[in-house]
């Protein structure tokens, strides 16, 4: 089992007739749908636009996982919210899957009007499970750093990010929970998720919104905490400190 397309890297979208391409609201599911997943998996569900507070309002509900002749009740676990409108839940099964098997995540038990964005919108997110559990813990062949920041201006806004470069030994898809502050001031931490894809992740905001809002020029601390799909922890790194790109850095 590889990492997969990132999960969190979509706009979050703010409608308005001013701005058309952020008007589209759903949800997205990590691992991506069409994963390969561990028997013992989690899986986080992300609200975006007008989803976000409806995502944020199903911790205690329960979700079907189904396959051929096997049924898992999933249970929804509160995760974390976005400073940019996005929420976040933890899904975790009451039991493990049988391996090798196509599991359907039943989302529209609880939002029967959901488009997934990253998968296929004409049905529920379906993964394939894999040979058994995950119980080995992310490594880290490196610790993390900052490669590059990325600054593009969009008809819709400014697109901000710094991309961490996130060297692990990992087989099952992992995602980082980043504790965001701001250097030298007192505003409250920033606490949110965003997925590792080929060793690597970002963290900032899109035109339309976001995981974490970036503001131009100034100084953070990023606190890192590696998860894996199964909810194995990598040993704990240093924080990583960098700026936030500014418009001199915008690509030409």
């Amino acid at each position: 089992m590889r990492p997969v397309v990132p999960l969190l890297l979509l706009l979050v979208l703010v409608a308005s007739a001013a701005h058309a391409q952020c008007s589209e609201d759903g949800v997205q599911v990590f691992p991506m749908p069409g994963a390969v997943v561990p028997t013992n998996t989690r899986f986080l569900l992300e609200g975006l636009g007008t989803f976000g507070p409806r995502v944020a309002a199903l911790p205690g509900r329960i979700l079907r996982l189904q396959s051929e002749g096997h049924e898992v009740e999933v249970r929804v676990q509160r995760g974390w919210s976005s400073s940019l409108g996005r929420s976040t839940v933890v899904l975790r099964p009451t039991g493990p899957l049988k391996s090798g098997r196509a599991y359907t995540l039943r989302l529209d038990d609880v939002l029967p009007d959901a488009k997934v964005l990253n998968g296929p919108r004409s049905s529920q997110p379906e993964w394939r499970s894999g040979k058994g559990q995950d119980v080995a813990r992310p490594r880290w062949l490196k610790r993390p750093t900052v490669s590059e920041g990325l600054f593009r201006r969009t008809p819709d806004g400014t697109e901000r990010f710094v991309k961490l470069s996130m060297p692990l030994r990992e087989d099952s898809p992992a995602y980082l929970v980043v504790t965001l502050s701001r250097r030298r001031d007192d505003m409250a931490p920033q606490h949110y998720v965003t997925p590792i894809h080929d060793g690597v992740a970002l963290v900032g905001h899109a035109a339309c919104g976001g995981a974490f809002a970036l503001e131009e020029g100034k100084s953070y601390s990023a606190k890192l905490e590696v998860f894996d799909a199964a909810g194995n922890t990598a040993p704990a790194v240093p924080p990583v400190q960098f700026e936030a790109p500014v418009a001199a850095q915008e690509n030409r």
